[in-house]
């Protein structure tokens, strides 16, 4: 896995007084996932992605995973396509899974999960017997940044977003008969 280097920089981009370039923080999106071949299971990866740097052009890289790596407990690893917070030196073309965004955290994860789950516990049965949760009716591509939806998936979310920029999905309940 690459290093980021630690010393001496103040966190914007830039030389750190070591002269090397300081690493940002990008979002960007899985495009692929390689398994390498190792003796015995878990093995090494290699995320491919496509990383969005702020004014400048998307750029492809690999982020290099392995079982001895510090972060590798803690990585809710990601799936093709899903969308992450990376950390990028734009003058070596390194990068890696940012750890400060909750996307990549499992521990932020299962917080949000036990969350949904007690407000779902929480919610007082409708005296209503319409429709307020899934199945809902979602739109073929997000109105906010233009991305196709997965809409198997995100007509059974509690809470449709796009899998892109994470934004709400405007829905409307499926009719059930």
């Amino acid at each position: 896995m690459f290093h980021r280097h630690e010393g001496g920089g103040d966190g914007h981009a830039g030389r750190s007084l070591f002269g090397h370039r300081e690493w940002e923080k990008v979002t960007g999106h899985v495009v692929g996932i390689r398994l390498l071949k190792g003796h015995s299971a878990p093995h090494p990866k290699i995320f491919d992605v496509r990383l969005h740097p702020k004014g400048r052009e998307p750029v492809t890289a690999e982020v290099h995973l392995s079982p001895h790596d510090r972060i590798w407990k803690d990585l809710f690893q990601p799936s093709k396509g899903d969308v992450r917070g990376f950390l990028f030196d734009p003058g070596s073309g390194k990068a890696e899974f940012d750890m400060s965004d909750g996307r990549n955290s499992w521990k932020v994860q299962n917080a949000k999960m036990d969350a949904l789950r007690e407000r779902a516990l929480e919610d007082e049965p409708s005296e209503d017997d319409s429709v307020t949760g899934p199945p809902w009716v979602v739109p073929a591509h997000c109105p906010t940044c233009g991305a196709a939806v997965n809409k198997a998936k995100a007509s059974m979310d509690l809470e449709p977003a796009c899998a892109f920029c994470h934004q709400p999905l405007p829905v409307q309940p499926r009719a059930r008969f």
